[in-house]
């Protein structure tokens, strides 16, 4: 009669958890728009945090690198108290240098790279269309939509620059919306700065919260995916970053070496943007083209084909060895992580996809080798 009891009462659990389940998802399929609009309301309110915490992921790979050259031997109390705090302030002052070093390399560049495309702009527009009437013959209608095209190219320009302005300053304004990314960032800044320092305490926490609620092996099992994680993420953020140093660098190095304009320019944007893995690099290549093409189009032609033997210089040689051990990805999965993360959370799923991938990839293979034994 006891096992009957026990056996009816865990039946009657098991139907109670069928029932709910049942019960939340009609409630997720009947108020769908309801539940993601929450939801968004949600992630718009915590993304600082989020963000603060992305921060300090990222921070704290420095932070580590510090603690363990900043007298990790000695036990004197000033030396002990001191170390996470300079840590930190080196950590941040270490990125600041680095942005400062960037900004320092292109910002000069700007000012008259945009001079110089809106003197350039009306002659190269105008010689495009005079290139298309010539040619108009061979397309069947572009002559007729070229003849009631009448704008030149200095007045494209006005008209560009003239919508620019409203989008910046009109209802929906971009310094408005500028501001409202700053504010967000720095509580993100703030709330990263607070994680760095009582990240041992937040530890501490999690731990005596998982020991409470979890069964031994649950816990162990999940402390070793934790680990997996850990370890791919901060190898990737790693590897990404040397990548991007020295593909800058060989950028740089190469377009000087070959006499292209704006090597001081664009060298540091092809490495800032290959911070996005195997599509970032043409993504600047494709802003070097159009600083380029504006001066020599013939230059402009053979820095496609520099920055495409570039390109496989680092994918067979330069990636593999700096990133590729750290991720253990097959490339197909790659290009399936950056599409499909891309597609879900744009260039913040971009930037997550692959290691996000390369995580579950690694638990799915030691799982599988598991149970194949």
């Amino acid at each position: 009669l006891l096992m009957q009891g026990e056996f009816n009462q865990h039946e009657r659990s098991a139907t109670i958890k069928i029932i709910f389940l049942v019960g939340a998802t009609l409630l997720v399929v009947l108020y769908f728009h309801e539940l993601m609009a929450v939801l968004y309301k949600l992630y718009a309110i915590i993304f600082p945090l989020i963000l603060g915490a992305a921060i300090a992921y990222i921070v704290n790979i420095l932070v580590s690198g510090y603690e363990k050259i900043y007298f990790p031997n000695c036990k004197n109390v000033y030396i002990t108290s001191s170390r996470r705090g300079v840590s930190i302030l080196l950590s941040v002052l270490t990125i600041f240098l680095v942005v400062l070093f960037f900004l320092w390399i292109v910002i000069p560049q700007v000012g008259e790279t945009i001079r110089i495309l809106a003197a350039g702009f009306p002659g190269f527009y105008n010689n495009g269309v005079e290139w298309a009437k010539e040619h108009a013959d061979q397309i069947p209608g572009m002559e007729q939509k070229l003849q009631d095209f009448s704008m030149d190219g200095e007045a494209v320009l006005r008209r560009g620059l003239t919508l620019l302005g409203n989008w910046a300053f009109g209802t929906v304004s971009l310094i408005g919306a500028f501001f409202g990314k700053m504010v967000s960032l720095v509580v993100a800044l703030v709330f990263s700065l607070y994680t760095l320092f009582g990240k041992e305490e937040l530890k501490g926490n999690m731990s005596r919260i998982l020991t409470a609620y979890m069964r031994p092996e649950s816990r162990e099992r999940f402390y070793s995916d934790l680990k997996v994680a850990d370890e791919t993420f901060s190898n990737y953020i790693v590897g990404q970053f040397k990548e991007a140093v020295i593909l800058g660098i060989l950028c740089t190095i190469g377009m000087w070496l070959l006499g292209f304009p704006y090597a001081a320019t664009i060298g540091p944007v092809i490495g800032l943007t290959a911070l996005i893995p195997m599509i970032g690099a043409y993504l600047g290549a494709a802003v070097g083209f159009f600083l380029i093409v504006m001066i020599d189009p013939l230059k402009a032609g053979l820095f496609i084909i520099f920055i495409v033997i570039l390109q496989q210089l680092e994918g067979n040689l330069i990636y593999p060895k700096v990133v590729g051990e750290s991720i253990g990805l097959p490339g197909i999965w790659v290009l399936a992580a950056i599409t499909v993360g891309g597609g879900l959370m744009g260039i913040a799923g971009i930037l997550l996809g692959v290691p996000i991938a390369a995580t579950i990839y690694k638990l799915l293979a030691r799982a599988v080798e598991a149970r194949v034994g």
